[in-house]
């Protein structure tokens, strides 16, 4: 009994050299140590793949570190989607208390109230009435800040050019254009929204046209809309535009115009003029009948500078005129001066650019306008 007693604790040291054995044995201990390195690098793996989603996610980005904005967009889809018509369109007229006595007979030819909207923006409040007994456009008084700004010649046109501002801030609903103008301009609001209709209002477009003087489109590189003509600016680049806009007008101040101004500040953002032939400055004195005569395969958008030519038709006053010519129009609105014999294709394509990764073109097959000649 004794001796068993003595003998029992002698198998333990055999157990465990066996055991030692075992852990240190060559092969098991790779296999370990493989196994070691593996749970290793796929943890680093994780770690790095985690770091870098937490950085670069714009999902976790825009939710982490971007603060909530207001924002100006509409929500609604008719904002985002259908067809551009005139309800789209919001006008933003310069003009002052002196000239709105006299110049509001233009805009009564082509303003219409239950559809139209726009303003048309004042220094002061007009202390006479307007001439016209038509319908025309209801005024605003420009926001007093624009008296703090630099100027060189015209102080005016930084008020002019801050119109932009003020309309913008208005916040109306369902704006996908904001057309500016001067209070002698007509506008012929049919083919405008025929010619905007073309664009996505939903990308940044600065659309106007270029004047009829050679000397003022080379001093400008032919890349400036002449607000005269009138101009469009979609929604997107208006809120692009007026977060720049204050600290544009001091860079400038030494240029003249309202146009050149907003025409810098366009430029700074990146976005060039796209140029649509029916936007007419009227930089001309004289008889217009040339012009108006050879008048491009296009649809009439404006016309400015009436005061300036020659009455549009002989043995009547210029705003008779217009009202004639407005009468043709009426008939027929894409096909006023047009002088060549026009056929309709059977369809007609427009190529949209989306600007995105999966869909890079899309193209739309449509019907053809009535100035879309073979």
């Amino acid at each position: 009994m004794s001796q068993q007693t003595r003998l029992q604790p002698s198998h333990d040291p055999v157990k465990k050299l066996k055991l030692v054995s075992f852990l240190t044995d060559n092969k098991t201990y790779e296999i370990f140590s493989l196994l070691a390195r593996i749970f290793l690098i796929l943890s680093l793996i994780s770690s790095i793949s985690l770091v870098l989603y937490t950085a670069f996610s714009p999902q976790t980005h825009s939710t982490r570190f971007t603060y909530p904005r207001q924002t100006t967009k509409q929500p609604e889809a008719e904002f985002q989607s259908g067809p551009t018509n005139i309800s789209h369109i919001l006008f933003c007229v310069g003009g002052s208390a002196t000239t709105w006595k006299t110049r509001s007979r233009y805009s009564s030819l082509w303003w219409n109230s239950n559809k139209t909207r726009g303003s048309v923006w004042l220094d002061e409040s007009p202390s006479v009435k307007p001439e016209s007994e038509m319908p025309s456009l209801q005024y605003r008084i420009s926001n007093p800040e624009w008296k703090k700004f630099k100027f060189s010649s015209s102080r005016s046109a930084v008020r002019i050019a801050r119109i932009i501002n003020d309309s913008f801030k208005l916040r109306l609903r369902n704006v996908r254009w904001f057309v500016m103008g001067d209070d002698d301009t007509v506008y012929y609001t049919e083919n405008l929204v025929s010619v905007l209709a073309k664009y996505d209002h939903n990308q940044m477009w600065y659309i106007g046209g270029n004047s009829e003087s050679v000397e003022q489109d080379v001093m400008h590189s032919y890349d400036m809309a002449f607000g005269g003509g009138g101009f469009a600016i979609s929604y997107p680049l208006a809120e692009k535009l007026v977060n720049i806009l204050d600290d544009c007008l001091d860079r400038y101040y030494y240029f003249y115009g309202s146009d050149q101004r907003i025409w810098a500040c366009i430029s700074e953002i990146g976005v060039p003029l796209t140029r649509e032939v029916g936007f007419h400055q009227f930089d001309i004195r004289g008889s217009a009948y040339g012009i108006l005569a050879a008048h491009p395969p296009a649809p009439l958008v404006s016309l400015h500078h009436l005061d300036n030519v020659d009455t549009l038709f002989p043995n009547k006053n210029q705003l008779d005129s217009l009202k004639s010519l407005n009468s043709a129009y009426q008939i027929d609105p894409p096909r006023i001066l047009q002088q060549a014999v026009q056929a309709r294709r059977r369809k007609c394509c427009d190529i949209i650019d989306r600007g995105s990764r999966k869909i890079s073109m899309q193209i739309r097959i449509r019907e053809c306008r009535p100035w879309e000649t073979l």
